[in-house]
């Protein structure tokens, strides 16, 4: 019986990798693409494998953004697609083919994860099947693929049906489920926070209703809180300081009123031209991105709330679904404003349209659901899954080759940010490197570098005279500077040129001078909630495979 389970399972893999081709081929053309983001998603892949390489963990801050400047890249920018990235890397994959193979991971994952949760959910096999097929051929999806290279959200939009698969194991009692949800639910944070902000109340919502339909509450609901609260731990290292260290970034002065350009109309979310350009859903340009969510998954929103009205045992969980959906395309249209204006938070997501990735997950639930409780579940299927592929034949493709080579990335030394909205609120965008890490700006002598790297610069330095000395990069919480062994004190709010750059005074002579960006004491505290968790997850999983173990060594 087992056996016949894993082949049945390993059927259905390949049928779902096969089905996935169209989707992901474009990805194997050689050389990078004409994309918003891909150059910046390259860079800061070059700028985690050297931070990495230093020694530098977590990674927090770039010397080598903002042209030689400095960036708190990784302070405040997801983390888990350039690390995965770096693990291709490793493998052999230049920096661009990485990134790539990140974006290949998000389409894969996805289908599967999709797959698992709704059989999990649901436990028939067409059904999730189609659902699967729903949650990859959208619109949004090849948006953040092909037009955005948004590797963040597609990343996220990858790992999120690993967490609500979790979260049903977790209500049927299953004790590995309480650890594989904490890991994801981390894993989801650390992929794309605002994908996170997006769809924490479909979280909580969903755990809620897992809770109502148990028969064991009380334990389903600790475990399913226990699992949430483990996977903000493990992911603590770096949500926690982003959150707290915000204020000493130019974000808010940014995108405070971004999103009141950004907002779609209905008709744009039904039709609109599929192009490789910008956002301007206001005032549209000729090849602008499209903003639809696409009409198969609006046809099984509107046949699922039909069937509603006939079978009562639907309600509630597709009164859950439709409720989420008309939800986001409601935060997505102008009527919504009043809203965005009184939630702060909404202001963090930046981009109204990001709602339709909520949009695309309800639908792709109620395409399953269709499947399931209809007649005629094979002729259901077969129309739906044609409709949702024929749909989005024109979408899964890149715009343009651009391989430019590798020396252009590596060059290629900005902020990796449009906006550059994580710049410190005393720094400012640099557009050429005018200097080394350390020179004189009074008085004079020589400035020997013997390490240079992002986090750490030390110098052999022989003033001739009293002196002053500028470190160039732009001062952040946790920079350090000492001269000959003692801790000196250091300007950064200079008028003129090295505003926001260190400086300090030095006697003349011969001197060791060591820059170090180190750890505040709130870095210091995330880490150990981080480190903490990540030795509680592993003695868990000792524990919950030590009985299997030594079941197999008394077999054997």
């Amino acid at each position: 019986m087992k056996k016949e389970i894993l082949v049945q399972s390993a059927i259905v893999i390949v049928l779902l990798l096969l089905i996935s081709i169209p989707a992901v081929k474009s990805l194997f053309i050689p050389g990078g693409f004409t994309a918003h983001d891909l150059t910046h998603h390259v860079v800061r892949q070059i700028s985690m494998d050297k931070l990495l390489s230093e020694g530098q963990f977590p990674p927090r801050w770039s010397g080598e953004l903002n042209n030689g400047y400095g960036y708190p890249v990784f302070l405040f920018n997801y983390p888990l697609p350039a690390l995965l990235g770096e693990v291709f890397h490793e493998l052999g994959m230049g920096y661009v083919t990485a990134v790539k193979a990140v974006l290949f991971s998000s389409m894969i994952l996805s289908i599967l994860g999709m797959y698992l949760f709704l059989k999990s959910l649901l436990g028939s096999k067409l059904a999730p099947f189609l659902g699967a097929v729903f949650y990859l051929y959208a619109p949004i999806r090849f948006l953040n693929v092909y037009v955005s290279a948004s590797v963040g959200s597609a990343l996220g939009a990858a790992i999120l049906p690993f967490v609500f698969w979790s979260m049903v194991e977790i209500s049927k009692q299953r004790k590995w489920a309480f650890l594989s949800g904490g890991l994801f639910f981390g894993l989801l944070i650390l992929a794309h926070n605002v994908t996170t902000l997006v769809f924490t109340p479909l979280i909580l919502t969903f755990a809620t209703y897992l809770v109502w339909q148990s028969k064991n509450r009380g334990r389903v609901f600790s475990n399913l809180a226990g699992t949430l609260l483990l996977g903000l731990a493990l992911s603590a290292w770096f949500w926690l300081p982003a959150i707290i260290e915000k204020q000493y970034i130019i974000f808010d002065s940014v995108f405070g009123d971004f999103y009141k350009s950004q907002f779609v109309s209905f008709y744009q979310l039904l039709r609109s031209p599929w192009g490789y350009g910008l956002s301007h859903p206001q005032n549209p340009e000729p090849g602008d991105m499209s903003y639809q969510l696409g009409l198969i998954h609006f046809l099984v929103i509107v046949l699922l709330a039909v069937c509603l009205i006939f079978i009562k045992n639907l309600r509630i969980l597709g009164g859950f679904v439709l409720i989420f959906f008309w939800g986001s395309v409601f935060l997505m249209l102008k009527i919504s404003l009043p809203l965005w204006e009184n939630l702060g938070f909404l202001s963090l997501i930046q981009f109204p349209l990001r709602f339709s990735a909520l949009a695309v997950f309800t639908s792709s639930i109620a395409a399953a659901i269709l499947v399931k409780y209809l007649p005629f579940k094979k002729s259901v299927f077969m129309g739906l899954l044609l409709l949702v592929l024929y749909a989005n034949r024109n979408h899964w493709h890149i715009n343009e080759v651009f391989d430019p080579g590798k020396d252009y990335y590596l060059n290629h030394k900005t902020t990796t940010a449009s906006y550059n909205e994580h710049l410190p609120k005393w720094g400012r965008a640099m557009e050429k490197r005018t200097g080394p890490k350390l020179e004189f700006v009074g008085g004079g002598g020589n400035v020997q570098i013997t390490k240079d790297y992002s986090g750490l610069v030390l110098a052999e330095v022989e003033a001739t005279t009293s002196s002053k000395l500028r470190l160039n990069q732009f001062y952040f919480p946790g920079w350090q500077i000492k001269v000959d062994n003692q801790e000196k004190d250091f300007n950064y709010l200079i008028d003129g040129e090295s505003y926001g750059l260190m400086v300090f005074d030095i006697s003349s002579g011969k001197h060791i001078v060591l820059a170090e960006f180190k750890n505040i004491p709130l870095r210091n505290l995330a880490d150990f909630i981080s480190l903490t968790s990540v030795v509680l997850w592993i003695g868990l999983l000792c524990k919950l495979l030590m009985p299997h173990l030594f079941t197999i060594k008394k077999s054997s």
